[in-house]
């Protein structure tokens, strides 16, 4: 992701524009930080309230179908369905969701998780950490959306992310790994990031990254944007396997490999359609090589016929700024759930990619459907919308709540 805008950069403004928008982003970093932990650590953690409220009239995405009008009850933070003593009673009058999970994201402010909140996305599954202080304080934000994060990635020290961005989470060989590996979880890291590229790890280093994650009893998530990219990630047997090739589309073997494997894949269409939609931006990333949105697509339909569970993220990011149009905290899952759709997906196979399925992968426990004792972390829709029928109508919001607490945006 930050490759591209780099490259997004030098189209516009140049090499010499780009070395300054860069250096002054690195100095400016710091600023960055202290200023969103001022502002995370003022907000208001109030708990939820503790009377009940009933959901009355609301239909129910039990994972599968959204059933007949029923009633839903908020409880503390909790799910239930028994009605003694409600406290205060919403007639919905439409369907009600459990809260989507982005699956794919990077975010660095309170403003992200507000508006994250807004778009009823209630978990996400940040792909980076580049200061651990500040992601401590992304998590647990009671009433909005809930931050799970990888730690600093892997990348290996003559590679783009390295000599581009700066990164320093450098692992040199495969001996390095446990020791790099136990540090990233010893920071309160959920899951391993690798970063797989052309110009990156060996292949034994890479499996050296998964198996010293594994090792620990966690999760390797590895970035591959490319086919070359793509053949490291399924050898290493990395667990998840972030963006589909969109140089070249994935083969059915490879594909076959992935489901046998037990791996699955968080495509990120949405990135892909803005990318490769700049034809500017297709030209600098294409190598010789034709670069297209359809051979991501062909790649998902790929992992759809050989069973591969897909979850949908986006790769949104909040640095992106004004580089990506439409790049956009919130709307992108709403989007890449029509992309998911339009490459074959059925209506509920794209709804259960931002719920059921991200939530086993994750292990997400309690998260994923609307079942006493779950979270009570609830998307309620417009009366008559129904995405079962048309996915577009996830953005019918009516009211949204992220653990029993209602968001409610700021005047």
């Amino acid at each position: 992701m930050q490759f591209i805008i780099y490259l997004l950069l030098t189209a516009l403004l140049g090499p010499s524009s780009v070395n300054g928008y860069l250096s002054g982003r690195h100095e400016t970093d710091g600023s960055h930080i202290e200023t969103q932990l001022e502002l995370l650590g003022a907000r208001s953690q109030s708990t939820p309230p503790t009377g009940k409220i009933a959901l009355t009239n609301v239909r129910v995405f039990d994972g599968w179908t959204i059933g007949e009008p029923s009633t839903v009850v908020i409880d503390g933070d909790s799910i239930t369905f028994d009605p003694r003593g409600v406290h205060n009673t919403i007639d919905g009058e439409g369907g009600v969701l459990p809260g989507l999970i982005d699956s794919h994201i990077h975010l660095s402010t309170l403003a992200s998780l507000k508006s994250l909140s807004s778009y009823g996305i209630t978990t996400v599954m940040s792909m980076g950490c580049t200061n651990y202080t500040l992601c401590a304080a992304l998590r647990n934000q009671v009433g909005l959306t809930t931050f799970f994060t990888a730690g600093e990635g892997a990348v290996a020290r003559n590679s783009t992310h390295a000599t581009v961005f700066g990164a320093t989470g450098f692992v040199n060989s495969p001996s390095e790994a446990p020791e790099f590996v136990a540090n990233v979880f010893g920071n309160g890291s959920e899951y391993m990031k690798l970063i797989a590229e052309p110009n990156g790890f060996n292949q034994a280093t890479h499996d050296a990254l998964v198996s010293a994650t594994h090792a620990l009893g966690k999760v390797a998530m590895t970035h591959a944007q490319d086919y070359g990219s793509y053949e490291v990630a399924i050898r290493s047997r990395t667990n998840g396997i972030q963006h589909v090739p969109f140089d070249i589309p994935l083969t059915e073997e490879m594909a076959q490999r992935i489901k046998q494997q037990a791996q699955y894949v968080t495509p990120t269409l949405n990135i892909g359609k803005i990318v490769t939609a700049n034809a500017t931006l297709v030209s600098i990333l294409s190598g010789g090589m034709n670069l297209t949105y359809q051979a991501g697509v062909a790649g998902v339909q790929q992992l759809m016929h050989a069973g591969v569970p897909l979850l949908a993220g986006t790769d949104a990011n909040d640095a992106a700024g004004s580089f990506l149009v439409g790049d956009t905290i919130g709307i992108t899952l709403h989007r890449e759930l029509q992309y998911l759709t339009e490459a074959g997906m059925s209506e509920v196979e794209a709804l259960r990619a931002a719920t059921v399925v991200p939530s086993i992968w994750h292990n997400l426990i309690g998260r994923w459907s609307i079942r006493e004792g779950y979270r009570a972390d609830l998307l309620l829709l417009k009366p008559g919308s129904d995405p079962l029928r048309n996915i577009s109508q996830t953005l019918d919001i009516a009211r949204v709540w992220n653990g029993g607490i209602e968001y409610v945006p700021a005047a």
